[in-house]
């Protein structure tokens, strides 16, 4: 009997261990996958505003070398797909995909591949930040993290900032 509880209580705690170790590891793929989020709509923010469709205040021009800075860290947005798509359930794993196709409309926008004006860029951006709180949402679930209840997404622009009108130049 004591060998029988002994071994109930191993195998409990190898459990418990594993699911641990997997839950770390996917925490830290969510968190690389969020930052080469950040990173590539960064870049495109500041491209898109190098071609007057936001006011961001640093703006960039569409060299070849920011281009490809642009492009690195798109691929590296995409490599750090491969381990969330082993570790993640079918609804994060939509998450994900909702997020890659906003941002690569973002990118369209941002280096001319697709012509917007100023309305359209908010309207993809609009579409990014929510898709991006969308993901954030399925991985807090899927790491049994509390829910965000009453925190509002913060607006964007910020009310500090002024809105410039299509009209504008």
């Amino acid at each position: 009997m004591s060998y029988a509880a002994g071994a109930l209580t191993e195998r409990s705690r190898w459990r418990r261990q594993q699911a641990t170790r997997w839950d770390e590891r996917l925490l830290q793929a969510y968190s690389d996958y969020g930052h080469a989020v950040k990173e590539c709509s960064s870049y495109y923010l500041r491209l898109a505003a190098g071609r007057n469709l936001t006011d961001h205040p640093a703006p960039l021009e569409s060299t070849n070398d920011v281009l490809e800075q642009a492009a690195t860290a798109e691929r590296r947005r995409s490599a750090m797909v491969e381990p969330l798509s082993l570790l993640v359930d079918a609804r994060t794993a939509e998450a994900i995909r909702a997020l890659n196709r906003s941002l690569w409309h973002l990118e369209w926008l941002a280096r001319g591949r697709k012509p917007g004006d100023i309305a359209t860029w908010a309207n993809a951006f609009s579409d990014y930040r929510a898709a991006r709180a969308d993901f954030y949402q399925h991985a807090r679930r899927s790491l049994q993290v509390a829910e965000m209840t009453g925190l509002q997404e913060a607006p964007w622009p910020p009310s500090w900032r002024p809105v410039r009108e299509p009209s504008d130049p």
